[in-house]
């Protein structure tokens, strides 16, 4: 872990055993701690904060320990964050990379290669074909093709439209014939 007794700080305070702050020079914040003792236990403890930069010397009770403990655990925890972060992305990618001739920023443009555009693109010209073909269907036969795009049981289907389960293939044949026979999608399929 960081030594932050190092680092600068523009305003050192010391905490009462009461819980109130006052502040104190440098040199005062950072004094060598008394030897504990059995009737004092607790270890000297600071709490830093470098963004703020302020450090507080803690009292050598229940309080400024538990108080020293959280501070040093939140320390440790960006300082992890900030290597992972650091070793998995060595530059922020909205930051501005340099600036031009110009005067103006130069960004880093991060094209994602496994994105296909024209495929993008062709998928959704059949998506809106197959969507122009769909809404040409009858009420029944816009319901039947929901049923079946959400894979309700033919039996649920037969029940809802009244017809045998029979009745619910003829139907579910005629549609996909109907859809296929669509100029739109034919000219997509034929492709493939």
């Amino acid at each position: 872990m960081r030594n932050y007794q190092k680092l600068y700080y523009q305003h050192y305070y010391e905490m009462l055993p009461n819980g109130t702050e006052t502040e104190v020079s440098r040199r005062a914040c950072f004094a060598p701690a008394e030897d504990q003792t059995l009737a004092n236990p607790f270890k000297q403890r600071w709490y830093y904060d470098p963004e703020a930069s302020y450090v507080i010397r803690l009292p050598r009770n229940q309080m400024g320990d538990d108080l020293g403990k959280r501070n040093a655990a939140d320390l440790k925890a960006s300082e992890r964050y900030q290597l992972r972060k650091d070793k998995n992305c060595p530059g922020e990618l909205d930051r501005p990379i340099t600036c031009g001739d110009d005067g103006n920023e130069i960004f880093l443009e991060v094209a994602d290669e496994a994105a296909d555009i024209l495929a993008i693109l062709e998928d959704r010209e059949k998506l809106s074909a197959l969507f122009s073909a769909l809404n040409k269907l009858a009420p029944d036969e816009r319901e039947l093709w929901n049923c079946l795009a959400n894979k309700v049981k033919k039996q649920d289907i037969a029940d809802r439209f009244g017809i045998t389960l029979d009745g619910v293939y003829y139907r579910e044949k005629r549609l996909k014939s109907i859809i296929r026979s669509d100029a739109t999608l034919k000219t997509f399929y034929e492709k493939d």
